[in-house]
């Protein structure tokens, strides 16, 4: 039977009010397990448990009967052992993972995935934010059946965060491996992004597989190279019949062809350990005064989610002169910044009013800051993009969804979904808060397409290069016939170049083999280039890999590229950078910005990935020339790719610790 909404309503809000509960606490609970009784859905009672248990001191004498009713639901965590009865002491325990501490007891749908985990089975989970999704993989992880274990996350941030959870509970027993250079122990807990396991030969070693947030295979929702990369680990696993855990947020499931390809168990719960409050807010005219006017109001820890960085910064610019924390207890790490970056960058001036900006291009050991910072209240506002949505824990109470679209794509309802349960968190708060400025989304939630299993037409060509021939449908066949065909390059080079457009790389070729007597003084080189090979290989591959929409527009144009490239090589602090990009825009934030995105997007990423990717080329071309010698690019490549300062220092940055800190300890 379907719940009586208006009953519903009713319970809802006597459980608002004190007063009631403390009057009618029977009462209350009562008409609670009545619904339950009557419905075939225990979402609408589980929303009224958590609420009843925000509320808890209210019910005096009815705890137990509350009690009785999270039993019920299931709600383990939500319980103390030492009040409950035999029999429900007896179901506690065996919801509690073995060989992990004492308090850790899994929720009734947690137990089912961990059970089928330990018997095997290959696992795909949905599940909402505060679910448990990760205790999971650690009562796993606790059990001792594998000595290597691969868990594959999105981000650096992601990263760093599953590093500390993991350092906290298995210190001793795993060594934690966050980077291909280290050295592996005898048994190994692998953290790494699906580039770094494509550098290193780590999948041989691991015996059990973790994806976190797997809805990333699906192309469309990120970078498609990266993602390319991802299914590029995913084929690898499945084609050498590892165990694999899939997991992420909620979505209706994995498409009907890569449902065939795969052999697993799915689980899609929509099980709640936390409800939402959702408050539609009226922006009126002016949003930002109206955004300023309810800050003022929240007092509770608050996420501010904005469309893109920019938009962030103007919230930011809104709030600071609004917002006045009772202490300025991030007065000093604004400090620090200002002297290492630029006094007048926004983050500064809002780090000094208890306000955090956190976005996918803020440096990590500052995102990494305020994420710290907010958890431990040291600042009252964080305000963010969607990057801090990819499994980034924080404690918020309060989640205000000021725009309504990721970089000016209208955000979908899985999205909007994921943002909604970052209020709130299992173990601090049983209700979230949630203010829209603007309407829900009204679509469905997606299936998840793995496009190296299904080979749909969302699949890179790219991609279909990395499948083996047997694997490959007719149509994927006809797809790269006609790279296996041409003349320009070998297919193997092709394939070398992982997720890096095939067609660019043949253009690369192409252009090389039109003058190879300009061409071999500019790429023929070893070591450290000299300036006009620079300049030269920014202008080779400007067009054909398409550069121009890549790094956030911090460099315009092959030249300048070439230039930022060359500014590098005295090992620049940040600050020398950002003062000689002053020079030119006179406004700090844009400065910042622009030698930010320049540090991060080209010399840590782009850069190096392309370099090494013409490296493949130019050795094939003039192989094919049978000209003398050809360049080597990786001692050049390593060096932009960290700075021109030592590696082992450009890696604490994932660690917290800022390189500016970080060259100061040697």
């Amino acid at each position: 039977m379907p719940v009586d909404h208006l009953e519903f309503e009713q319970i809802r809000q006597s459980l608002a009010s004190a007063e009631v509960i403390s009057h009618n606490a029977f009462s209350v609970l009562s008409n609670i397990c009545r619904l339950m009784d009557e419905t075939d859905s225990m979402e609408a009672p589980q929303e009224l448990i958590l609420r009843a248990l925000e509320n808890r001191k209210y019910f005096g004498a009815a705890s137990e009967m509350l009690d009785a009713l999270v039993r019920r639901v299931g709600l383990f965590p939500y319980l103390n052992p030492q009040t409950l009865r035999t029999a429900d002491q007896i179901a506690w325990e065996f919801n509690r993972p073995a060989h992990m501490p004492e308090g850790v007891v899994f929720h009734e749908p947690q137990a089912r995935v961990y059970r089928a985990l330990l018997d095997g089975q290959n696992i795909v989970l949905s599940a909402p934010t505060s679910f448990g999704k990760s205790l999971i993989t650690d009562a796993v992880i606790a059990t001792g059946k594998f000595r290597n274990v691969l868990i594959v996350v999105p981000t650096i941030a992601l990263i760093d965060e599953t590093r500390r959870r993991l350092s906290q509970r298995f210190r001793g027993k795993y060594k934690i491996i966050t980077h291909i250079s280290q050295q592996l122990a005898e048994r190994n807990l692998f953290v790494l992004t699906q580039e770094r396991v494509l550098e290193r030969e780590i999948l041989d070693k691991a015996e059990f597989v973790v994806i976190d947030e797997f809805y990333k295979l699906t192309p469309g929702r990120d970078d498609d190279e990266r993602c390319a990369r991802l299914n590029e680990v995913f084929y690898r696993v499945v084609k050498s019949n590892k165990q694999f855990y899939l997991l992420g947020p909620n979505v209706r499931g994995v498409s009907d062809e890569s449902s065939r390809r795969l052999k697993c168990t799915q689980f899609y719960e929509d099980y709640r350990t936390v409800a939402s409050e959702i408050h539609e807010v009226d922006p009126g005219t002016d949003a930002h005064r109206t955004l300023r006017e309810l800050c003022q109001t929240l007092k509770d820890p608050t996420l501010i989610f904005c469309s893109s960085p920019s938009t962030a910064t103007d919230v930011v610019q809104t709030l600071i002169p609004s917002v006045a924390p009772s202490k300025h207890i991030a007065s000093d790490a604004a400090d620090w910044v200002a002297d290492n970056y630029h006094p007048d960058w926004h983050f500064v001036k809002a780090l000094r009013k208890g306000i955090g900006v956190h976005h996918g291009r803020i440096p990590r050991a500052l995102a990494h800051y305020v994420v710290s910072a907010f958890n431990s209240d040291l600042i009252h506002f964080l305000v963010c993009t969607s990057t801090l949505i990819e499994g980034v824990n924080t404690k918020a109470k309060n989640v205000v969804i000021f725009d309504h679209k990721i970089d000016k794509k209208s955000m979908d309802f899985f999205t909007f979904n994921n943002i909604k349960g970052r209020s709130g968190r299992m173990g601090k708060h049983y209700i979230g808060h949630v203010y829209l400025f603007n309407p829900a989304p009204s679509d469905s939630l997606p299936f998840v397409d793995i496009p190296v299993l299904s080979q749909s037409d969302s699949a890179l060509t790219s991609l279909l290069l990395q499948i083996e021939e047997n694997d490959l449908t007719p149509r994927s066949k006809k797809r790269i016939e006609a790279f296996r065909n041409q003349e320009w390059l070998d297919y193997a080079t092709l394939r070398e170049n992982i997720a890096v457009d095939p067609q660019g790389q043949i253009e690369v070729a192409k252009e090389i083999r039109s003058d190879p007597k300009k061409y071999a003084p500019l790429l023929q080189w070893r070591g450290m280039p000299s300036y006009k090979q620079i300049y030269g290989i920014c202008n080779l591959i400007w067009k054909p890999f398409r550069c121009a929409r890549l790094g956030a527009g911090s460099a315009k144009k092959p030249n300048q590229l070439g230039l930022r490239i060359i500014d590098l090589h005295g090992s620049p602090s940040a600050k020398a950078l950002i003062q000689k990009s002053f020079t030119y825009h006179k406004d700090a934030d844009k400065a910042v910005q622009e030698v930010l995105d320049f540090l991060r997007l080209w010399a840590n990423f782009h850069f190096p990935q392309l370099l090494r990717t013409l490296d493949r080329i130019q050795k094939d071309v003039f192989r094919r020339l049978r000209m003398p010698s050809s360049g080597n690019y990786d001692f050049y490549a390593n060096r932009v790719e960290n700075f021109f300062a030592d590696p082992a220092l450009v890696a604490l940055e994932e660690y917290g610790i800022p390189l500016e800190v970080a060259k100061k300890l040697v």
